[in-house]
């Protein structure tokens, strides 16, 4: 795949992946982690893709994101969207150039007021997601994830500790991004991505698919 075909493909695979309808969001990260003492800032606009009733509508997402480096291989950090607030680490394992591979695990609280016809607005989840990078060249790098989250999903009934009707759910998922470095302290991604859930007493559910543009800025030098 070439530099000028990645933005094509990637955003013919984000239409597929929505076509299921569900809700979802991306992440937006690299595996290459944020300089010592560098605190890299970014604004993100999701695309979210649920049931309602027998239809299905589509809504944009918007999230602020932050990532603070804390030392030679790893930073933290997190998102704040209109559902919900991810904080987690992204650790550097490997960096053989072209290639950087790194693990995030995250943990998350969000309120999902419809998706897939359920009545589970309170969603708690915890895993981590396996980032590799390509680097094509300074200005292109490709990004593929997998990654694997575990979820608590119940009624807002949990919050008076009855939890009648809730599900415990493992989501393995994978995703693809493509980054455009546009001088060295800005950078524009875009990402899509999908989610197999697992209802662990119940089956499986429906994929649910998720599509991502995110510009950040901050970083004085690329890793």
């Amino acid at each position: 795949m070439t530099p000028r075909h990645a933005p094509r493909a990637l955003w013919v695979l984000g239409l597929l992946l929505l076509a299921p309808g569900c809700l979802s969001g991306a992440r937006n990260l690299g595996a290459a982690t944020t300089p010592v003492g560098t605190t890299e800032v970014g604004v993100s606009m999701n695309a979210i893709a649920f049931e309602r009733g027998r239809e299905r509508a589509y809504l944009p997402n918007p999230e602020l994101t932050f990532r603070k480096g804390a030392g030679d291989n790893w930073d933290w950090g997190g998102r704040l969207t209109l559902l919900g607030l991810e904080l987690g680490t992204r650790h550097r394992l490997v960096e053989r150039s072209p290639w950087t591979f790194s693990v995030a695990p995250s943990a998350g609280v969000w309120f999902v007021p419809v998706t897939n016809n359920t009545t589970e607005p309170v969603n708690l989840r915890l895993g981590a997601q396996a980032l590799l990078d390509y680097r094509i060249n300074p200005t292109w790098t490709l990004t593929g994830g997998a990654s694997l989250m575990g979820t608590f999903a119940g009624p807002l009934t949990v919050f008076q500790g009855r939890f009648n009707g809730s599900h415990l759910l493992a989501s393995p998922g994978a995703s693809l991004g493509v980054a455009y470095r546009l001088n060295p302290s800005l950078e524009l991604r875009a990402e899509g991505g999908l989610e197999l859930p697992l209802d662990l007493r119940e089956g499986r559910r429906q994929p649910t698919g998720h599509l991502g543009l995110s510009l950040r800025w901050g970083r004085a030098s690329r890793r």
